[in-house]
Protein backbone atom coordinates (compact mmCIF):
# COMPACT_ATOMS: atom_id res chain seq x y z
CA UNK A 1 0.00 0.00 0.00
CA UNK A 2 1.31 3.18 -1.19
CA UNK A 3 2.02 6.38 1.96
CA UNK A 4 -0.59 8.54 -0.02
CA UNK A 5 -3.48 5.83 -0.35
CA UNK A 6 -2.45 5.35 3.44
CA UNK A 7 -2.70 8.47 4.43
CA UNK A 8 -5.62 9.33 2.98
CA UNK A 9 -7.42 5.72 4.60
CA UNK A 10 -6.24 7.34 7.83
CA UNK A 11 -7.81 10.96 7.26
CA UNK A 12 -10.91 8.81 6.37
CA UNK A 13 -11.21 6.62 9.21
CA UNK A 14 -10.70 9.81 11.34
CA UNK A 15 -13.22 11.63 9.81
CA UNK A 16 -15.93 8.93 10.01
CA UNK A 17 -14.79 8.28 13.57
CA UNK A 18 -15.57 12.20 14.12
CA UNK A 19 -19.08 11.92 12.83
CA UNK A 20 -20.16 8.45 14.46
CA UNK A 21 -19.14 10.07 17.80
CA UNK A 22 -20.96 13.32 16.64
CA UNK A 23 -24.24 12.20 15.57
CA UNK A 24 -24.40 9.27 18.99
CA UNK A 25 -23.40 12.43 21.30
CA UNK A 26 -26.28 14.10 19.33
CA UNK A 27 -28.85 11.54 19.93
CA UNK A 28 -27.81 10.92 23.27
CA UNK A 29 -28.53 14.88 23.91
CA UNK A 30 -31.73 14.58 21.96
CA UNK A 31 -32.92 11.81 23.56
CA UNK A 32 -32.69 13.35 26.99
CA UNK A 33 -34.03 17.13 25.86
CA UNK A 34 -36.86 15.08 24.38
CA UNK A 35 -37.69 13.09 27.88
CA UNK A 36 -38.50 16.21 29.87
CA UNK A 37 -41.03 18.60 27.76
CA UNK A 38 -41.91 20.99 30.64
CA UNK A 39 -40.31 24.01 29.02
CA UNK A 40 -43.89 23.71 26.64
CA UNK A 41 -46.23 24.25 29.58
CA UNK A 42 -46.98 27.80 30.67
CA UNK A 43 -47.56 26.47 34.30
CA UNK A 44 -44.59 27.07 36.25
CA UNK A 45 -44.65 24.49 39.04
CA UNK A 46 -43.73 27.26 41.81
CA UNK A 47 -47.39 28.19 41.40
CA UNK A 48 -49.10 25.57 41.81
CA UNK A 49 -50.44 25.26 45.16
CA UNK A 50 -52.80 22.61 45.75
CA UNK A 51 -53.99 19.64 43.31
CA UNK A 52 -57.40 17.93 43.50
CA UNK A 53 -57.30 14.68 41.59
CA UNK A 54 -61.00 12.61 40.83
CA UNK A 55 -62.23 9.72 39.63
CA UNK A 56 -65.72 9.02 37.65
CA UNK A 57 -66.95 6.66 35.28
CA UNK A 58 -66.11 6.90 31.78
CA UNK A 59 -67.46 10.55 31.03
CA UNK A 60 -68.17 10.18 27.60
CA UNK A 61 -70.68 7.66 28.63
CA UNK A 62 -72.62 9.94 30.56
CA UNK A 63 -71.79 13.83 30.14
CA UNK A 64 -74.14 15.04 27.46
CA UNK A 65 -72.32 18.17 27.02
CA UNK A 66 -68.76 16.12 26.02
CA UNK A 67 -66.97 19.14 24.74
CA UNK A 68 -63.59 19.67 26.19
CA UNK A 69 -63.96 22.93 28.13
CA UNK A 70 -64.75 20.74 31.28
CA UNK A 71 -63.70 23.97 33.84
CA UNK A 72 -65.73 26.89 33.33
CA UNK A 73 -65.73 29.75 35.81
CA UNK A 74 -62.96 28.14 38.41
CA UNK A 75 -65.51 25.08 38.58
CA UNK A 76 -65.77 21.71 36.92
CA UNK A 77 -68.50 22.30 34.26
CA UNK A 78 -70.13 18.86 34.31
CA UNK A 79 -71.93 16.62 36.78
CA UNK A 80 -70.35 16.11 39.91
CA UNK A 81 -71.99 13.73 41.24
CA UNK A 82 -71.08 11.07 39.33
CA UNK A 83 -67.27 11.71 40.90
CA UNK A 84 -66.37 8.47 42.96
CA UNK A 85 -63.43 10.04 44.71
CA UNK A 86 -61.45 13.12 45.26
CA UNK A 87 -58.16 13.56 46.88
CA UNK A 88 -56.38 16.36 47.75
CA UNK A 89 -52.53 17.45 47.67
CA UNK A 90 -51.13 20.25 49.87
CA UNK A 91 -47.47 19.18 50.69
CA UNK A 92 -45.29 20.52 48.43
CA UNK A 93 -43.37 17.49 47.47
CA UNK A 94 -46.82 15.37 46.78
CA UNK A 95 -47.42 17.82 44.20
CA UNK A 96 -43.32 17.93 42.93
CA UNK A 97 -43.98 14.53 42.42
CA UNK A 98 -46.72 14.66 39.90
CA UNK A 99 -45.91 17.71 38.42
CA UNK A 100 -42.37 15.85 37.46
CA UNK A 101 -44.61 12.93 36.42
CA UNK A 102 -46.55 15.02 33.91
CA UNK A 103 -44.04 16.68 32.34
CA UNK A 104 -41.94 13.52 31.39
CA UNK A 105 -41.86 12.98 27.59
CA UNK A 106 -42.56 8.88 28.08
CA UNK A 107 -40.39 6.37 26.05
CA UNK A 108 -41.33 3.24 28.27
CA UNK A 109 -41.38 0.10 26.29
CA UNK A 110 -45.07 -1.45 26.81
CA UNK A 111 -46.96 2.27 27.43
CA UNK A 112 -49.52 2.59 24.25
CA UNK A 113 -48.78 3.96 21.14
CA UNK A 114 -49.73 8.09 21.13
CA UNK A 115 -52.30 10.16 19.79
CA UNK A 116 -54.51 6.74 19.67
CA UNK A 117 -58.05 7.80 18.78
CA UNK A 118 -59.28 5.89 21.64
CA UNK A 119 -60.61 8.20 24.63
CA UNK A 120 -62.43 7.07 27.88
CA UNK A 121 -61.90 9.48 30.69
CA UNK A 122 -61.68 8.41 34.29
CA UNK A 123 -59.48 11.31 35.74
CA UNK A 124 -59.33 14.55 36.31
CA UNK A 125 -56.21 16.50 37.55
CA UNK A 126 -57.19 20.23 39.09
CA UNK A 127 -53.92 22.39 39.65
CA UNK A 128 -54.59 25.46 41.52
CA UNK A 129 -52.92 28.79 43.20
CA UNK A 130 -52.51 30.49 46.44
CA UNK A 131 -55.80 32.19 45.51
CA UNK A 132 -57.79 28.96 45.41
CA UNK A 133 -58.07 29.63 41.35
CA UNK A 134 -58.25 26.58 38.90
CA UNK A 135 -54.75 27.59 36.87
CA UNK A 136 -54.52 24.24 34.95
CA UNK A 137 -55.91 21.19 34.13
CA UNK A 138 -55.76 17.62 32.37
CA UNK A 139 -57.98 14.66 31.88
CA UNK A 140 -56.36 11.32 31.69
CA UNK A 141 -57.76 7.98 29.67
CA UNK A 142 -55.29 5.31 31.87
CA UNK A 143 -56.78 2.78 29.20
CA UNK A 144 -55.74 4.18 26.13
CA UNK A 145 -52.75 6.79 27.56
CA UNK A 146 -54.49 9.77 25.99
CA UNK A 147 -55.72 12.95 28.05
CA UNK A 148 -56.79 16.08 27.34
CA UNK A 149 -55.58 19.13 29.11
CA UNK A 150 -55.81 23.25 29.69
CA UNK A 151 -53.78 25.03 26.60
CA UNK A 152 -51.14 25.68 29.24
CA UNK A 153 -50.01 22.24 29.70
CA UNK A 154 -50.79 20.71 26.31
CA UNK A 155 -51.19 17.38 25.45
CA UNK A 156 -49.89 14.93 27.30
CA UNK A 157 -50.24 12.15 24.62
CA UNK A 158 -48.04 9.87 25.69
CA UNK A 159 -47.34 10.19 29.64
CA UNK A 160 -46.29 7.26 31.90
CA UNK A 161 -49.41 5.81 32.54
CA UNK A 162 -48.08 3.13 35.31
CA UNK A 163 -46.05 5.55 37.18
CA UNK A 164 -49.56 7.85 37.13
CA UNK A 165 -51.44 5.56 38.05
CA UNK A 166 -49.72 4.52 40.89
CA UNK A 167 -49.10 8.23 42.16
CA UNK A 168 -53.07 7.94 42.30
CA UNK A 169 -53.04 4.47 43.68
CA UNK A 170 -50.95 6.16 46.42
CA UNK A 171 -52.67 9.41 46.81
CA UNK A 172 -55.70 7.56 47.69
CA UNK A 173 -57.56 6.77 44.30
CA UNK A 174 -58.67 3.69 44.23
CA UNK A 175 -61.88 3.50 40.93
CA UNK A 176 -59.78 2.16 37.76
CA UNK A 177 -61.31 -0.07 34.86
CA UNK A 178 -58.38 -2.52 34.51
CA UNK A 179 -59.54 -5.46 34.27
CA UNK A 180 -62.65 -7.79 32.33
CA UNK A 181 -65.12 -7.85 35.26
CA UNK A 182 -64.59 -3.95 36.58
CA UNK A 183 -65.65 -3.46 32.56
CA UNK A 184 -68.63 -5.04 32.86
CA UNK A 185 -69.24 -3.40 36.64
CA UNK A 186 -69.11 -0.38 34.95
CA UNK A 187 -71.34 -0.90 31.76
CA UNK A 188 -74.09 -2.51 34.10
CA UNK A 189 -73.80 0.80 36.18
CA UNK A 190 -74.25 3.39 33.08
CA UNK A 191 -76.63 1.18 31.70
CA UNK A 192 -78.53 1.68 34.68
CA UNK A 193 -78.70 5.35 34.71
CA UNK A 194 -80.44 5.39 31.52
CA UNK A 195 -84.04 5.25 32.91
CA UNK A 196 -82.88 6.73 36.20
CA UNK A 197 -80.04 9.59 36.04
CA UNK A 198 -80.59 12.97 34.64
CA UNK A 199 -77.50 14.62 33.45
CA UNK A 200 -77.28 18.52 32.77
CA UNK A 201 -80.43 18.55 32.70
CA UNK A 202 -80.88 15.86 29.49
CA UNK A 203 -82.25 12.20 30.35
CA UNK A 204 -79.64 9.95 28.92
CA UNK A 205 -81.20 6.83 26.47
Amino acid sequence: MSLKRFSTLSVLSIILGIIMFSCNKNKAFEGKINLDYSDAFDLEKETIKKVEIFSYPDRLAWDTLRHKEIIRNNKIDFDTSMINEKVTLLKEDQIKELFDLIKIHCKVKGDVAPYSSCYMPRNLILFYNDKNKIIGHIELCFECATSESSNNLKENWDYCKDDVKDFFKKAGIKYFVDSEEKEEKERLFLDSLKTTKIVNNKVLK
